[in-house]
């Protein structure tokens, strides 16, 4: 009896019992990583509704107050500002200010630099700056503020950039009178997943796709629109 039990302690796992320990560890590995991605998904989730509500306030903002409003984004930091001007801007091409594609100037600033410096390139200043309350103190919550966590702007599109723009800094701007640019957005994780953030340009309404859309794709009937507004 004292044999035959030394030799039934000693004897190994069984091929049953080794497969029923791989599929335990291969389930709760899955179950981590689907539970990981569906973290990132909702923040990037987050992230867009981030941007689209910025995009709203930025439409209402140029509505209601007659100002000219932008979406600032920074590429190197992931964030992202909203200015305003009160002062009238022209949206410039670089063969037009051999400086940046797309920066908005004061046409006032630009005419008097031409006539002082005809000769000399003209790289007049942005006539923009951060929203204020009545008492002119800046509002920190529409300051450069971090897009998401772990989430990063992966390209801007808009008709004033000659290229989508994947770096530096990038803007959307809304125009007294309900008009703005027809913009997206792309937005990605670590996972490399993109959720893309197309605003509207006579409504200034924003919708969000669950993929890299650009403003060229066409949407099937299936419904590849994530959410609307």
């Amino acid at each position: 009896m004292l044999r035959r039990a030394t030799s039934t302690a000693k004897r190994g796992f069984t091929l049953i019992e080794v497969i029923l320990v791989i599929a335990i560890i291969a389930g709760v590995v899955t179950g981590a990583t689907f539970g990981l991605g569906a973290v990132t998904r909702a923040r990037l989730r987050s992230s867009a509704f981030k941007v689209m509500s910025a995009a709203r306030f930025a439409y209402s903002r140029s509505l209601t107050q007659g100002t000219t409003t932008r979406l600032v984004f920074d590429f190197e930091k992931n964030t992202m500002a909203i200015e305003e001007t009160a002062t009238p801007v022209t949206l410039a091409t670089d063969e037009q200010l051999e400086a940046d594609p797309g920066q908005a100037v004061d046409p006032w600033d630009l005419a008097r630099a031409r006539l002082e410096k005809p000769l000399d390139p003209v790289r007049p200043s942005s006539p923009f700056g951060p929203i204020t309350n009545q008492r002119g103190t800046i509002l920190k919550r529409y300051t450069a503020q971090p897009v998401g966590d772990g989430i990063s702007i992966q390209a801007l599109i808009s008709p004033h950039e000659t290229d989508k723009r994947t770096d530096g800094e990038g803007s959307v701007y809304f125009f007294p009178g309900g008009l703005t640019e027809h913009a997206v957005i792309q937005l990605n994780d670590s996972s490399e997943t993109v959720y893309s953030v197309e605003i509207h340009p006579l409504t200034g309404n924003a919708r969000i796709h669950n993929f890299a859309f650009e403003p060229l794709d066409e949407l099937d009937d299936e419904g590849d629109v994530e959410d609307s507004i």
